[in-house]
Parts: structure tokens; C-alpha cells; sequence
């Protein structure tokens, strides 16, 4: 489920030399559009140790929003002429956690299925063509951001204090 150079070509944000503002989407894509790029960013920036940085990803990316927890990748948000869409890879054991969920999506199953694999990864896309979309990349965002902090080493900065 590899993407096109016709379908990269449609990055809103193409110039390598302008970054495009963390919000800049909100503005730049059609209100419903918009408000599902919103869902999404606002959505991961709650995650627990999430971090977002709008990056150039060369070509033929162009400009992403990617989130990270500590040096791991979670996703990456891409703007382009269509609507928002999400990127994640995931390793051998993630997928295999994944696909054995009783309630994932189908949406994620389909792009976990046809996604493209290089090296010890899969590349898997979601189009956020409707709300219902939007909601499935947030739930597993949601369970990958859980695997990645069960793998972290423990440190203040990789956990919550418990309540008490």
C-alpha cells in the first residue's frame, strides 16, 4: 500500500524552507478537514510523554508532524491537497499484537494488512476520510503509545506517580 510521487506531490506544505506552524493546517484545510487534523493533534499531544515536532521528512514526505515518545516514534500527521492523513510503522511483534485485538478497527486492520515493509518495519497509512477514521488512528495511537511505554526503562520522566 506504498504512496505514489503523484500522491506526496499533493503536501500542502511542499517548501522545504518554510516550516509550516503547528496549527497551520487548522487554517489551511477545509473546515471539516480541519477540524479532523485538530481531532488527531490534539488527540496524540495528550497522550502521556508525546512530543510533536513539524518536520521536514525530505522527499518525498515534504513536511510532517511527527510525535515521538523519548527516541521512539509514535506517528506521523501528513497535510495534503485531499485531507489529513496518518502514518505509523510498526515491528513484527507490535502487528502481531495488534491483529490479535478482538476491537481494532477495521480501517487500522486494513492498513495494517496492506501495509509495505522495509527492513524490521511496516509502513502502514490511514486516510481520515470521516470522523469514524479519525477515531480508529486515535485508538491505536492510543495502544501503541501503552507498548511504548511498557518497553521504556523506568525513569521519573517515563511514568506517572501513582495515586495514592
Amino acid at each position: 500500500m506504498g504512496r505514489s510521487a503523484a500522491y506526496w506531490a499533493t503536501n500542502l506544505y511542499p517548501d522545504n524552507r518554510q516550516e509550516p506552524k503547528p496549527a497551520a493546517p487548522y487554517r489551511d484545510l477545509p473546515a471539516i478537514e480541519g477540524t479532523r487534523f485538530r481531532r488527531v493533534r490534539e488527540g496524540l499531544l495528550q497522550l502521556d510523554g508525546v512530543h510533536e515536532q513539524v518536520k521536514f521528512m525530505g522527499v518525498p514526505w515534504r513536511w510532517a508532524w511527527e510525535y515521538t515518545l523519548g527516541n521512539r516514534k509514535l506517528c506521523w500527521l501528513h497535510v495534503m491537497a485531499g485531507g489529513p492523513t496518518g502514518t505509523f510503522a510498526v515491528s513484527d511483534i507490535e502487528e502481531r499484537k495488534a491483529l490479535a485485538l478482538a476491537s481494532l478497527a477495521a480501517a487500522v486492520v486494513a492498513s495494517l494488512q496492506g501495509g509495505q515493509r522495509t527492513g524490521p518495519v511496516k509502513w502502514c497509512w490511514l486516510d481520515f476520510t470521516d470522523q469514524k477514521a479519525v477515531d480508529a488512528f486515535l485508538g491505536f495511537a492510543r495502544r501503541k503509545h501503552g507498548w511504548l511505554l511498557s518497553e521504556a526503562p523506568s525513569s521519573p520522566m517515563s511514568r506517572k506517580p501513582l495515586a495514592g
